[in-house]
């Protein structure tokens, strides 16, 4: 994590990649990506496949796919972010990380198990779309043993007022954690 901090600051001077620019900010991010692994009823430990969306400066899913050793696909259009992203798995000998620099409703399940031989059972995103957007932008790479864990802000009530879903919610300070199944998904 502490090589990962380096490069970051290295590249955020150049390209201004992320708003956490200073060591403690990144830092705090870091703890912000790894608080859902300490909610036992999520089991992303026995998690295998992290599919990230809009994956931009790595949080969620480098500090998530580091901690867990497992494959870890960053999905994020952005040519500089994917650069980044790239550099960044070249970096730290991320073997087990995948970059696809594409929009995620671009992005097919067939085109994911060629690269990796896995299906992703768990799919992150941090204040990427409204979760409505970003469940339509996603559902055909859902699955019902799925589990979607989005990284929102204050205002996701208001996101979670448009959908008919049900979810789970999690709170760690101004961060707020929902939880939804792929078997609740099948109805979109």
């Amino acid at each position: 994590m502490e090589k990962y901090i380096q490069i970051l600051q290295k590249w955020n001077k150049i390209h201004s990649l992320s708003g956490a620019n200073s060591k403690e900010r990144i830092e705090k991010n870091i703890q912000y990506s790894l608080y859902p692994l300490t909610l036992d009823s999520l089991k992303i430990k026995d998690k295998t496949c992290i599919l990230d969306i809009g994956s931009g400066n790595g949080f969620p899913a480098v500090p998530l796919g580091i901690s867990l050793n497992i494959t870890t696909i960053l999905c994020e259009p952005n040519v500089k972010k994917a650069a980044f992203l790239q550099n960044l798995k070249a970096e730290l000998e991320l073997d087990n990380f995948y970059i696809f620099r594409k929009k995620v409703e671009e992005l097919s399940l067939s085109e994911i198990v060629a690269q990796t031989n896995k299906e992703p059972d768990l799919i992150t995103s941090r204040a990427t779309f409204e979760v409505k957007e970003l469940l339509n932008k996603c559902i055909h790479l859902l699955n019902r043993d799925s589990l979607l864990l989005l990284f929102k802000g204050s205002s996701v009530q208001d996101e979670l007022s448009k959908i008919k879903l049900k979810y789970e919610i999690f709170n760690n300070g101004l961060l707020n954690y929902i939880a939804i199944k792929g078997a609740e998904c099948s109805g979109l």
